[in-house]
């Protein structure tokens, strides 16, 4: 989703072992092109805790995807 919006990747490293970190430490950034729904989609799925992270069944029922196609 944040290709998508952004057109690029969110985590961009030199090395595998660089990039893993960046992952693990959650460290991206969200630019003001997109709107405060859709960040707010992104910070859920881009959770590092995956005990926290959004469900699909939740990714649906985000108010940024209530306007989605069924």
């Amino acid at each position: 989703m944040y290709a998508m919006l952004y057109g690029t990747v969110p985590f961009k490293a030199n090395n595998m072992q660089d990039l893993h970190k960046l992952i693990l430490a959650a460290k991206y950034n969200l630019k003001d092109e997109i709107s405060e729904g859709a960040k707010s989609l992104l910070r859920a799925l881009l959770e590092p805790d995956p005990v926290k992270r959004l469900t699909i069944k939740q990714v649906l029922m985000h108010p940024w995807m209530a306007d989605a196609p069924d």
